[in-house]
């Protein structure tokens, strides 16, 4: 749950910092949005108007729930994200391949921001979702990613029970990824660490290829 941080200075500070609590549920009231960021209700409520008037909030009754701007601009963010659009046939052809609930993430600072999922399954679904964002040190592909930015040798992380995790971090021209695969034990293919490396390598390769 997203807790009161000190108000910040600037406008689009204030903005993000009403938008936050939204990751946690899908609609607010004024009065919860009010307790979780620490602003006044009339502060928050003025935001609130603007932000409706613009269409990056949606008022429903009392409640506030994210607008179809701010999916419009998501999806088009992604769209024209480099490493989203080398990995997303990786994701597709790994999937397909493994029936594995297929993950893309990059580590932004000390957490992980998951890019694109591809795949169900009821276990593997409580893993993340596609815009979450998790601390990288409790993540296993965080713990690729940590290694990868470390300079160790090794840039794969295995982990999770029962639903298994496989890992694997590569360069993605300034940033670094994670590609990961997940499953029950008892689904896992016979080299699902092969998989996944050669998957990496194969959205590394591509991403070389794409012009920047």
């Amino acid at each position: 749950m997203t807790s009161p941080l000190e108000s910040p200075h600037t406008v689009m500070g204030r903005v993000t910092m009403l938008l936050e609590p939204f990751r946690d549920t899908g609609g607010l009231t004024l009065s919860e949005l009010a307790r979780r960021t620490g602003f006044p209700r009339s502060s928050a409520h003025r935001m609130l108007l603007q932000l409706v008037e613009v269409g990056l909030v949606r008022r429903d009754g009392t409640t506030y729930h994210l607008g179809s701007k701010l999916v419009e601009l998501g999806a088009l963010a992604l769209a024209h994200d480099r490493v989203h659009q080398a990995a997303l046939p990786v994701m597709y052809d790994l999937r397909r391949n493994t029936g594995l609930v297929v993950h893309l993430a990059v580590l932004d600072g000390d957490s992980m921001l998951y890019l694109e999922k591809i795949g169900g399954h009821p276990a593997a679904d409580q893993r993340a979702r596609t815009g979450e964002r998790q601390p990288a040190a409790e993540t296993v592909e965080g713990a690729a990613a940590l290694a990868c930015r470390e300079d160790r040798e090794t840039r794969i992380a295995c982990g999770g029970a029962p639903i298994r995790c496989v890992a694997v971090a590569f360069d993605a021209g300034g940033e670094i990824a994670v590609l990961s695969a997940a499953g029950p034990h008892n689904k896992l293919p016979d080299d699902p660490i092969l998989r996944v490396r050669e998957a990496a390598d194969a959205v590394a390769a591509q991403l070389a290829d794409l012009p920047s």
